[in-house]
């Protein structure tokens, strides 16, 4: 038994050697290659002549190759010292096609996919990419979409990979349901969210497709809309999209925790800077001790109180709030007001202007290079480059500068938008009526911010061409310079005659301090007054030719948040015209507008209250029909164009008046529909008057009394132009006023 273990013992050494030590390979042979060379191979291998190897070697130098995706087979034969590589070589992809894809083009595919020609073809290649394939039309919300690939093999090695697709239907939102709200309905915590159940309306908008990610965005919007109700402590535990078996609807469910709700307790400051006003901090503070908590109205207070101390001449102020949970359901803040560490701007860097000057932006910025940080003045500077009008989106954003802890650079970025206009096409209006219109004009000419203009315009009342050219930087100054000449031909069917207008004008206008700017205007015009048969005798007494020679001073204060959409702030813009040296007219005319926006109800409304008047006195002489104020349609809401003032009792002729007045409170809100569809709502009520004429007839109405007209309307800033439809009615009238329950107007069309 002894030997024979021995015996077993040798053998099994024998036989270990055998294996450990493998074979000496002298020369190694490829077969089976045709576009890759020998050496290429070769390259990849860890092994050389004259080398040992074993079976593990083989299994490592088959890992290397096939990890090079060059083959679809490799196999080896070791024969004595000969080593035999058998390969096959992976097809060279020669062209790449999609089928039956119609929603989404081959040009929104190829660059997300990273197969290309002449790439290597591999299973696993093409099993990636079909999932990104898969992905694209996920993130479209066709969730029923089938990708299959297909491979026609060609000479050479070659193949044509065709991606067959069927699209399958749109996976729309059936329903959103809550569960474990109790405080907040559905529809109140629907409205708070961007993921939409789908509606038949929707087909306008991208409402009622599912995105995951949005879906992941909202969660934390309901928290942030909870914590500002005063839930502190809400949480949405869980959300679940379930689709169904057809994969074309989804019903989703969200879990709401939503706490306890907690009140502002007591309110205090702890102000560690010198000589600061405390009315700044109680004006900046917008809530009281009793109201319900909410995370943003503390926000705004801290940027409140901030922005306060700052424009009083402190640049650096830090306001940090310490909150403190009390039994009844309260939280104590205390503002911590203490200096702040001195940073100073190192860097402005503008990106996304890709057709704008910088120098356009920078003249607009109110901040510079080596300034100290100011946050107030770079809020403004953020209002003033939007108030351009030629970017879509401007954002500033603060970078820390690692290298120095005192100095940030400033990243301004912007989204470029459409500024010039080729307009052919038509609109109608209630004033107007129907109107047609071509024309050119471009705001930002050749991105130096430049504005010029031609253009015409023919409707049932007007007929006019204008050309105009604006250089608002004039040699390098913030003075713009403008010129303008144009023709009029405006018919007022209501008073029975036509107003025929030749005209020139030069203006400059000025910076007047950070919110003001003044204009100074010439124009020089001819106009001709063509009476109707029938028209009232004052029409037919100022008939015929004259010549305008007009100077007008005039003046804006703009503290609004936006000059395109205000929301915040207010303005106030005033106008003194001087006729009479030279020309035929001499007269004064003074016309104003005063107009203040605030946002109300947790910021949803915008309530505006807009204030104008104008008049217009004579000097030795009357002021006839054409330089009078008219009133009606878009400047007085519920009245026809001209519609009311002083009416010739004869023939209904509206005279016009040289003194008016309106008073415009405004509501405007959301309509429930999807921001992107860029429809609101407008509820208003206008009042005010017309009145005062010169002339020598008696035989005409006019009477100063009010006139007041309420009504709704809806605001859409359609594909097709602006377009404003309202329903009003008249409250208080004269009897020889006119009025319109319903008007509308059309932008033009582009």
């Amino acid at each position: 038994m002894l030997k024979l273990s021995f015996v077993f013992l040798i053998m099994l050494c024998t036989t270990l050697q055998c294996t450990l030590l493998g074979n000496v390979v002298d020369k190694i042979y490829i077969k089976g290659n045709q576009r890759i060379e020998n050496s290429t191979i070769l390259s990849y291998l860890n092994i050389r002549k004259n080398d040992e190897i074993s079976d593990q070697d083989l299994n490592i130098v088959f890992k290397d190759l096939f990890a090079t995706e060059l083959f679809s087979n490799i196999s080896f034969e070791l024969k004595g010292s000969f080593l035999y590589i058998n390969v096959t070589e992976n097809p060279i992809i020669n062209r790449i096609a999609f089928e039956g894809n119609k929603r989404i083009d081959d040009d929104d595919i190829l660059p997300e996919i990273s197969l290309k020609p002449r790439d290597i073809f591999t299973l696993n290649k093409v099993k990636n990419n079909l999932q990104t394939i898969l992905g694209i039309y996920r993130g479209n919300g066709r969730y029923a979409a089938i990708v299959e690939p297909k491979v026609i093999y060609l000479e050479q090695n070659r193949v044509d990979l065709i991606f067959e697709i069927v699209e399958g239907p749109l996976s729309k939102i059936k329903f959103i349901n809550f569960l474990g709200n109790s405080f907040f309905s559905d529809r109140e915590l629907k409205s708070e969210i961007l993921t939409k159940e789908h509606r038949w309306w929707k087909v306008l908008s991208s409402g009622g497709k599912f995105d995951p990610d949005l879906l992941n965005f909202d969660e934390i919007n309901l928290k942030k809309f909870y914590a500002n109700k005063g839930f502190v402590d809400a949480n949405i535990e869980a959300s679940q999209a379930e689709l169904n078996h057809e994969k074309d609807l989804f019903f989703i469910t969200l879990n709401v925790n939503e706490g306890d709700r907690y009140k502002f307790g007591n309110i205090s400051a702890d102000v560690l800077i010198n000589n600061v006003n405390k009315e700044l901090i109680l004006d900046g503070i917008k809530f009281k001790e009793g109201n319900w908590f909410s995370a943003q109205r503390l926000d705004d207070t801290i940027v409140n109180i901030t922005e306060n101390i700052m424009k009083d001449g402190i640049p650096f102020v830090k306001v940090n709030p310490r909150l403190k949970r009390n039994q009844d359901k309260s939280i104590d803040v205390s503002f911590l007001i203490d200096p702040a560490e001195k940073k100073y701007i190192d860097k402005i860097i503008i990106s996304g202007n890709t057709r704008t000057l910088d120098k356009v932006i920078r003249r607009r910025l109110r901040i510079a290079e080596g300034d100290a940080y100011n946050r107030v003045l770079l809020k403004r500077s953020q209002i003033l480059v939007n108030n351009l009008g030629h970017f879509s989106k401007v954002e500033f954003n603060q970078i820390e500068n690692p290298m120095n802890n005192n100095e940030i650079n400033i990243n301004l970025e912007v989204e470029e938008q459409s500024t010039g206009e080729f307009s052919l096409g038509g609109g109608y209006s209630s004033g107007n009526g129907a109107q047609a219109t071509i024309g050119l004009s471009e705001n930002n000419f050749f991105g130096k911010g430049q504005r010029l203009k031609f253009f015409i315009l023919t409707s049932e009342r007007q007929n006019s061409i204008d050309f105009s050219f604006t250089e608002p930087f004039f040699l390098n100054r913030d003075v713009s310079l403008s010129t303008d000449i144009f023709k009029t031909i405006r018919q007022f069917p209501e008073s029975n005659y036509d107003n025929e207008t030749d005209g020139v004008a030069l203006g400059i206008g000025y910076a007047n301090g950070e919110f003001g700017r003044q204009s100074i205007k010439y124009s020089l015009e001819k106009r001709d007054i063509i009476a109707y048969s029938g028209a009232s005798s004052a029409i037919v007494a100022e008939s015929g030719e004259n010549i305008l020679s007009l100077f007008t001073l005039g003046n804006r204060i703009d503290k609004s948040n936006s000059r395109i959409d205000p929301t915040e702030g207010w303005f106030f813009s005033n106008s003194f015209g001087l006729a009479g040296i030279g020309g035929d007219k001499k007269y004064i005319k003074i016309s104003g507008t005063l107009a203040s926006y605030d946002m109300i109800l947790d910021n949803k409304i915008t309530l505006s209250l807009v204030g104008k008047t104008g008049y217009v006195l004579g000097l030795g002489q009357d002021i006839e029909i054409s330089d009078r104020f008219i009133l009606g349609d878009n400047t007085f809401v519920g009245f026809q164009n001209a519609g009311i003032g002083p009416r010739d009792k004869d023939d209904d002729s509206a005279l016009g008046g040289n003194f008016y007045y309106t008073l415009t409170p405004q509501l405007k809100f959301g309509l429930g529909l999807p921001k992107e569809l860029g429809i609101k709502g407008r509820a208003f009520i206008t009042a005010g008057s017309l009145t005062s004429i010169d002339t020598s007839a008696t035989n005409y109405y006019d009477d100063n009394s009010l006139r007041l007209t309420t009504g709704a309307g809806v605001l859409w800033q359609s594909p097709f132009g602006p377009i404003r439809l309202d329903y009003s009615f008249a409250i208080l009238k004269e009897s020889y006023d006119k009025t319109e329950t319903f008007s509308f107007n059309v932008g033009t069309l582009f």
